[in-house]
């Protein structure tokens, strides 16, 4: 009873995968009789071929051949005939007699014949199926447009029979290909016993195997003669999956294998166009305003640059952690950022200043009694404390201090984002206690899992960009500035111009002018160096540049949007995609006149309509994905100095949906204004009043509510 009932716990699934293995042996049997001699002789010819090679080798004169060279006595097919050259002489003499055929008559003659059966049966499947299914479509068309109704969402008889058949045959169906799917990613070694299985069937194990016996026959024999041998061999082998599967088997997989090979070119390029953007951005400033007018994508701008630059701050310090570990290769890391993850967890560490104070206070008990304890054990006495460059020689204590400064950089796993609109970002950090790796790629991302992964820019708290007054008395956050890409969108309504800005600079409430928010811009770059590289970036938006004072203006690069290309898709052009969107092109297009018409005429759900739009629809969001994931539109962008001296360079930059669309913002970011006001309105569009007729009336002007109207009444008024 305890074996039954055990047996019955076992998955059934378990079962099936060990059914489908049993059959899968019982077709080897049957079928692929000869691949298993086949695989015997190869593991024979694997056993001479090493004989061989340690019989040269080691110069032991044995005598032994290799039997890699020899036509196998088992032929994984039967009839075993391929027309295929053997030797080095029947290639010659076939490749001279195969570029001869093209000019014989006899060849002529075949591919005339040829020529005219492909003609025929293309003309045949017109004529028999495909006149017959437009004639079809159009006579369905032409009823469903001569039908007229307002059935609203009422479901067609056809229609009702095929969801009943889809809800009992379809979706069970499909749901247990998708759970069987999933429990075969759970048990590999199922895939891997029919892996193997097939690989045998279709002689690719035999194949790797004389390869193997080759390449060790050949490195001692240098017979490169052989290789025709070999080739025939090969011929042979495959011969076996091209027996099995029918022509048109092979081409789809041909352009599926195509297709994926174009993809991966596709992803490299996205690659290369974000690391040119990086070395764009390691030429500018420490602080960068793009200006433009409403819609250019000023803030689609910064907000792709943060981004970057956010990368390329934990690459920075990455590098900075394998620099430093290079010049003292023997210290103990590991015990060392154990010790510091400790410190950040409880909070006694949090910026680069507290990492520093750390590190000064392990020196100083190391100073006042040496020992290899409060070195987090290293063996100074053998490996030194020191460094030499050639530029100067750099203490294990200074090295301490940058490597736990970029450490904390690397690992903080919150954004290194503080913007005043939200910015989403999806960089995952992979530890599993030793040291942790960054996933900072922006392509492969599953776009369905955002939710599981994100984490959104810190709110600026403008407070700590001041230096003198600020907004919040006894603001716990005034002094938090430091390493981090700060982004502000909308500068010139935050700190306006020296027209437009009010307040003076004695006055006891904060304001522009005694903030000291631009000092504070000007020394930035001094706030965050860790071994020479500067960890600190701050870009900003605004219309007009005019509308920011000059002292904030000339504190960087002023960067405009000067042109934008159309989206090109970045895909090779011999992608089996370019066939595809022009074919879904041309069915899109014809599907929308129609269903425009359909919906038109009728509010009801049909089959046919219901299928049609099922394929169109499918087709679209694949075509859809495709280009959201590697298009790529170029920008041209226009750097001048802050001061405006005219001095005017330009640079490109590759703005890619994938990475900046991907819900990273809202392109309304401060759209919370206009919705506070919108809880206390009630007039809808529908309310406001119409201009009577084309020429508007004195008082429809002064509805207007004009201030230029008021100046006119009032002088009107004057006047009477």
């Amino acid at each position: 009873m305890m074996r039954l009932s055990s047996l019955k716990k076992i998955n059934y699934r378990h079962w099936l995968c060990i059914a489908i293995t049993v059959a899968f042996l019982a077709v080897t049997a049957v079928c692929f009789r000869n691949s298993i001699l086949r695989l015997w002789d190869s593991v024979k010819d694997l056993f001479f071929s090493i004989c061989f090679y340690v019989d040269k080798l080691f110069g032991l004169n044995k005598g032994i051949d290799a039997t890699v060279n020899q036509i196998p006595n088992h032929t994984p097919t039967a009839p075993p005939a391929v027309d295929f050259p053997a030797t080095e002489e029947q290639f010659v003499s076939k490749w001279d007699l195969y570029w001869q055929s093209f000019v014989s008559k006899a060849s002529f003659n075949g591919y005339i014949d040829w020529l005219g059966n492909l003609i025929f049966n293309i003309v045949f499947i017109i004529l028999v199926v495909v006149i017959p299914l437009v004639l079809i479509f159009h006579l369905l068309l032409k009823k469903y447009f001569k039908t007229q109704n307002n059935n609203y969402n009422m479901d067609s008889r056809p229609l009702k029979i095929f969801k009943r058949f889809g809800a009992k045959v379809y979706v069970p169906t499909k749901y247990f290909c998708l759970s069987f799917k999933s429990f075969l990613l759970e048990n590999n070694v199922y895939k891997l016993i029919w892996l193997v299985i097939w690989a045998i069937n279709f002689n690719f194990i035999t194949i790797g195997i004389e390869f193997v016996s080759w390449y060790l026959y050949l490195t001692m024999s240098f017979d490169f003669g052989s290789f025709f041998v070999q080739l025939y061999k090969l011929v042979l082998d495959l011969k076996t999956m091209f027996d099995v599967f029918p022509w048109w088997v092979f081409i789809l997989v041909g352009v599926l294998v195509l297709h994926q090979i174009s993809l991966n070119i596709g992803y490299n390029r996205l690659a290369h166009n974000e690391r040119r953007n990086r070395g764009f951005l390691n030429i500018l400033g420490a602080v960068d305003i793009c200006y433009g007018p409403m819609g250019c994508g000023k803030t689609t701008q910064i907000s792709d640059m943060a981004l970057s630059t956010e990368i390329q701050f934990r690459n920075d310090a990455f590098e900075i952690i394998l620099e430093t570990d290079m010049h003292f290769p023997y210290f103990p890391w590991i015990k060392f950022e154990r010790a510091f993850r400790c410190l950040i967890a409880s909070g006694l560490v949090y910026d680069l200043w507290s990492c520093k104070r750390w590190v000064r206070r392990y020196k100083k008990l190391f100073e006042k009694k040496p020992s290899e304890i409060r070195i987090f054990g290293y063996d100074y006495n053998r490996y030194g404390l020191e460094y030499h460059n050639n530029l100067y020689v750099q203490n294990i204590w200074e090295a301490l201090e940058d490597y736990a400064c970029a450490y904390l950089i690397y690992t903080v796993q919150s954004s290194l984002l503080i913007s005043n609109y939200s910015i989403r970002e999806d960089n995952i950090m992979a530890d599993i206690g030793n040291f942790p790796l960054w996933n900072t790629d922006f392509f492969h991302k599953d776009s369905r899992l955002i939710d599981s992964y994100s984490r959104h820019a810190h709110i600026l708290d403008q407070d700590m960009l001041r230096l003198g007054r600020i907004m919040l008395e006894k603001n716990p956050n005034r002094n938090a500035f430091g390493f981090g890409v700060y982004v502000i969108s909308e500068i010139d309504k935050e700190r306006k111009n020296s027209k437009t800005q009010t307040g003076k600079a004695e006055d006891n409430v904060c304001n522009q002018k005694n903030d000291m928010f631009n000092v504070l811009l000007k020394m930035s770059r001094h706030a965050c160096v860790v071994a020479n590289r500067v960890f600190i970036r701050i870009y900003a938006d605004l219309q007009r540049p005019t509308s920011l004072e000059a002292d904030g203006l000339e504190l960087g690069s002023i960067i405009n949007i000067a042109d934008k290309s159309e989206m090109t898709i970045l895909l090779p052009w011999w992608s089996p995609f370019y066939v595809f969107d022009l074919i879904y092109g041309a069915i899109k297009n014809r599907f929308e006149n129609l269903y425009t018409k359909y919906r038109y005429n009728r509010s009801d759900n049909t089959l046919f309509m219901y299928l049609y739009k099922t394929i169109v629809t499918k087709l679209g969001h694949y075509s859809e994905r495709i280009n959201n994931l590697f298009d790529c539109q170029t920008l041209t962008l226009e750097i001048e100095s802050g001061r405006q001296d005219g001095k005017i360079k330009e640079y490109k930059y590759y703005r890619m949906p994938k990475k900046i669309y991907s819900k990273r913002f809202s392109t309304n970011c401060l759209s919370g204004i206009f919705e506070a006001r919108a809880e206390y309105n009630r007039v809808g569009i529908d309310d406001l009043s119409e201009y009577a007729d084309i020429m508007a009336t004195n008082t429809e002007l002064e509805m207007q509510n004009s201030h230029f109207q008021a100046d006119l009444k009032k002088y009107r008024d004057n006047a009477s």
